[in-house]
């Protein structure tokens, strides 16, 4: 009951927010003095005793956030491609069904990391609450389509086949065998 009023109190989560709390994350739907009751993107229902929740992480208080993690081919050339990501954001921030979800323009961090196949670009927008997925998904839609019309490579992991050498530096004939049914 001690957790349930503080929950309250402070204003750390209200009914509408998106949530994680004691392992368990969706929109909150109910909120008391003993339980807090969430609903999860598949349709379950959490109902979560808030002597349970030690730490609350609100997704959705005062703003949200996306978070872009923005995989490309090495060969690529990381300006155009920065230049590509902001023309995205500024076409999204003048396109009317998205204009108002958007707070600010996107904050582009630059080259994050180096990883396996691709080089991570990484980036985030600022919208209103619970929007950072409809906008990022829309994003994310409008980028793959720039990248294609602009023959930017968005790599995949792919798997290379070695059979191997022997001494002589001659591989051996590959030999397949065909199952008879």
């Amino acid at each position: 009951v001690i957790s349930g009023f503080f929950i309250l109190l402070e204003d750390q989560i209200r009914v509408g927010d998106v949530v994680q709390i004691a392992g368990k994350g969706g929109l909150v739907e109910k909120i008391n003095l003993k339980t807090t009751i969430l609903r999860d993107l598949a349709g379950n229902v959490h109902y979560v005793p808030n002597g349970h929740i030690d730490v609350v992480t609100n997704m959705t208080k005062d703003f949200s956030r996306y978070v872009f993690d923005i995989g490309v081919a090495y060969r690529e050339n990381v300006d155009e491609v920065i230049e590509v990501i902001k023309e995205v954001d500024e076409e999204l921030r003048n396109d009317p069904d998205y204009k108002n979800d958007i707070l600010e323009p996107i904050e582009i961090f630059g080259l994050d990391q180096f990883a396996d196949s691709a080089v991570i670009v990484k980036a985030r927008t600022t919208t209103v609450p619970v929007k950072q997925w409809r906008v990022g998904r829309e994003f994310n839609r409008r980028l793959k389509k720039k990248f294609d019309a602009r023959n930017i490579e968005i790599p995949f992991p792919h798997v290379t086949l070695y059979m191997g050498q022997d001494k002589q530096g001659q591989s051996p004939p590959l030999r397949i065998l065909r199952e008879e049914k």
